[in-house]
């Protein structure tokens, strides 16, 4: 398992391994191993490699993650704190530190100094990464933020009614979400709050498991970045507890 990154690569574009390292037969720069495997408390294996200064991080072979940033995870950010702008001490979730990029769109979107961030990462590794890489230095050493190690939805489940917003970015892998941790999230979000997910592309299923927990689904298209003539484009689920107002009638 510890070599399936490398051997899903290898199937597609033809990659000769060794140590660690990925060697690529066109020319590109190889792909470094920097740390894993690690196994997580439900036995999946997790790794982070590099490419040309860009680090990945991997579940089980499967890339989860990114340290590039996306414009559609600024966007995402701005909408999903905007019901609550002008909330006295907004507390914002971010499910999954990954490599940091969400996080630090989130803390953009909300520069206030009462504002406060809880940033729910399962896997202990992945935090110890981003400290070792400084991947996320600023966010990290920000008074405000505090994480904590587990998974969001059973964090939720100890703030009831607590959470202004919850945030999370799904654009490498599906989001598989359980009834029960769907009604998790609307249980710890306050009333008119978002819980916001950005996705590589619509899933009709996770807006009907959400629907089911009680939320109000409002589907959009966000540009994967500003730049650019051929311009890809995420999804953008925005769940909210209670009635939906669209922004432009805000």
């Amino acid at each position: 398992m510890a070599d399936a990154f490398s051997n899903a690569f290898a199937l597609q574009i033809g990659l000769l391994t060794s140590g660690g390292i990925c060697y690529i037969a066109n020319g590109m720069k190889p792909l470094i191993k920097r740390g894993g495997p690690t196994a997580d408390a439900e036995g999946h294996e997790w790794e982070l490699w590099e490419r040309d200064g860009e680090l990945s991080l991997t579940e089980d072979g499967a890339p989860v993650a990114s340290s590039r940033a996306s414009a559609s995870e600024a966007n995402m950010a701005q909408l999903a704190v905007s019901p609550v702008s002008r909330a006295n001490k907004p507390l914002i979730m971010i499910a999954g530190l990954g490599l940091g990029t969400s996080a630090a769109a989130a803390i953009a979107a909300m520069p206030r100094a009462k504002a406060r961030f809880i940033i729910a990462e399962p896997v202990e590794q992945v935090v110890r990464w981003n400290r070792e890489f400084s991947l996320c230095k600023e966010v990290l050493e920000d008074e405000r933020v505090n994480v904590e190690v587990g998974k969001a939805a059973d964090l939720c489940r100890k703030r009831i009614g607590s959470l202004h917003a919850i945030i999370m970015c799904h654009t490498h892998a599906r989001c598989e979400l359980s009834l029960s941790d769907a009604q998790a999230y609307f249980q710890a979000l306050k009333g008119g709050s978002l819980l916001s997910i950005l996705l590589a592309r619509p899933d009709n299923k996770l807006c009907s498991t959400l629907k089911r927990a009680g939320f109000e689904i409002s589907v959009s298209a966000l540009p994967v970045n500003d730049r650019g003539k051929q311009t890809r484009m995420h999804t953008l689920l925005l769940a909210r507890r209670g009635r939906f107002v669209p922004f432009a009638e805000r």
